[in-house]
């Protein structure tokens, strides 16, 4: 969620820069480079979320299969996706250099800035998440076992480890041990997992030294996932056999033909939460971004940027089949149907990026607009908030099923609320209480330039 801002002085993958020379290093400055439609993207990905769990939430009883409300809920898969190859593109844009040439220097750095980014906004919220979690409730209403499952989770949570391991506490699995639908932040803890990682990635990653051998690795890595993720799901049944006699019944898929029956199943956390498969979609927004420096110096000519025009619209326009083809109840098993809890939508997100970031268009133009950027750069607020603010309208609005134009009026609103509380977090919360631990640091070591995502 939070790692796909590019508006900034970037590390170029592949090139030393002024930060690692602050890191001891001796390097040559590039000149300074921005790639402000991912800021945009990184809006139109939190957005997705959030309309698809608003119409989750605010829409009950609109949304049986094949409605509109139905298909909405599903955006959701694109919009985690494209998060996670907008990480890996900005991550590896920004601190490809700085972790391989600053050695542990430049990787504590970047771990810094990392922390600086995530962990303000991430307890804020968290604590707000406890507050208004059930379980919260139950201890003032005699029943202090329930919190007691919260508390044992916490520390899982605090160091973001949460979606590392699977782990039954109380009546749920850790994920949703908290409660308050503290679960959306997994994907926080599963970016830990990259950043951590990502050192090694940018390492192999810089090996490829020409353009045409990264092409062949982003063919080669986008394989080599689909056969992972697609033999995995061939495999639910016998891998939930294993966890319902590893961990019991809390562990089971309940419907074998259907991995998303259960929530807290084994199988939907290891192949949707997880971190070991959601990294094939890390991955290779890091090779797109190797790429796209590689490119970087060759100017797009006319005819080229009328073909990459071509491809992002295609890319777009593809993910409504491939969305079909994963959710829809009237199709079979296929390639897509085995992915819709990872890689499916990966290949499309990843052409999205590359050609929103390389290429002029009206959709790159839209992207660099003043509302998307302020929105952009509010998306991790968007991410982190927007359930605490649905599960107050909910509240408000009861749990009978009211009609379409109630509920959508309702959404509205709703929505606007978010928007509003996330900018207004973004500039007098998450952004403040970035720069000030970023000050802490140059206090304590020498100056470094820690790149603005």
């Amino acid at each position: 969620m939070p790692d796909s801002q590019a508006t900034v002085s970037p590390q170029p993958a592949g090139a030393a820069d002024a930060t690692g020379a602050a890191c001891g290093v001796a390097v040559t400055k590039i000149h300074p480079d921005v790639v402000p439609g991912l800021t945009g993207l990184r809006f139109l990905a939190a957005f997705s979320v959030l309309i698809a769990h608003g119409f989750g939430v605010l829409m009950q009883g609109h949304d049986f299969p094949g409605s509109v409300a139905y298909w909405v809920t599903q955006a959701s898969g694109f919009g985690m996706t494209l998060f996670f190859v907008l990480s890996g593109f900005v991550i590896h844009y920004n601190y490809a250099t700085l972790v391989t040439a600053g050695r542990l220097r430049g990787t504590a750095v970047y771990l810094w800035a990392r922390f600086a980014r995530l962990y303000p906004l991430f307890l804020l919220t968290l604590l707000g998440y406890l507050l208004v979690s059930r379980k919260h409730y139950e201890f003032w209403t005699g029943h202090p076992e329930q919190l007691q499952s919260a508390l044992q989770a916490l520390p899982y949570f605090l160091f973001s480890v949460q979606s590392w391991l699977y782990r039954p506490i109380g009546d749920t699995t850790l994920i949703y041990a908290i409660g308050g639908s503290s679960s959306v932040t997994w994907s926080i803890s599963t970016e830990w997992f990259f950043y951590f990682l990502y050192p090694l990635v940018a390492w192999l990653i810089l090996r490829s030294r020409t353009s045409r051998s990264t092409v062949v690795l982003i063919v080669a890595w986008c394989a080599l996932w689909v056969a992972l993720a697609t033999a995995l799901y061939d495999r639910a049944a016998d891998i939930n056999a294993w966890a319902v006699t590893r961990y019991g019944p809390i562990a089971e898929m309940r419907e074998p033909q259907d991995v998303f029956a259960a929530q807290d199943s084994y199988v939907r956390w290891l192949l949707y939460f997880s971190p070991y498969l959601r990294m094939g979609e890390f991955v290779l927004g890091s090779l797109v971004a190797q790429l796209y420096v590689q490119l970087r110096s060759r100017k797009p000519g006319a005819l080229e940027n009328t073909i990459g025009t071509l491809v992002l619209l295609a890319a777009a326009v593809s993910t409504i089949p491939i969305t079909y083809l994963m959710y829809s109840p009237d199709v079979g098993a296929n390639i897509f149907r085995k992915m819709y809890m990872n890689f499916g939508l990966a290949p499309s997100a990843a052409l999205v990026v590359f050609c929103a970031a390389r290429y002029d268009n009206v959709l790159s133009r839209l992207l660099t607009s003043r509302p998307a950027l302020i929105l952009g750069d509010a998306s991790y607020s968007i991410y982190l908030t927007h359930f605490l603010v649905l599960m107050v309208a909910f509240k408000l609005i009861g749990t009978v099923v009211h009609g379409a134009i109630f509920n959508a009026v309702a959404l509205t609103l709703s929505t606007l609320a978010i928007l509003l509380v996330s900018v207004l977090l973004y500039t007098f919360y998450e952004l403040p209480a970035r720069k000030w631990l970023r000050r802490l640091w140059g206090a304590k070591r020498p100056q470094a330039a820690l790149a603005k995502t």
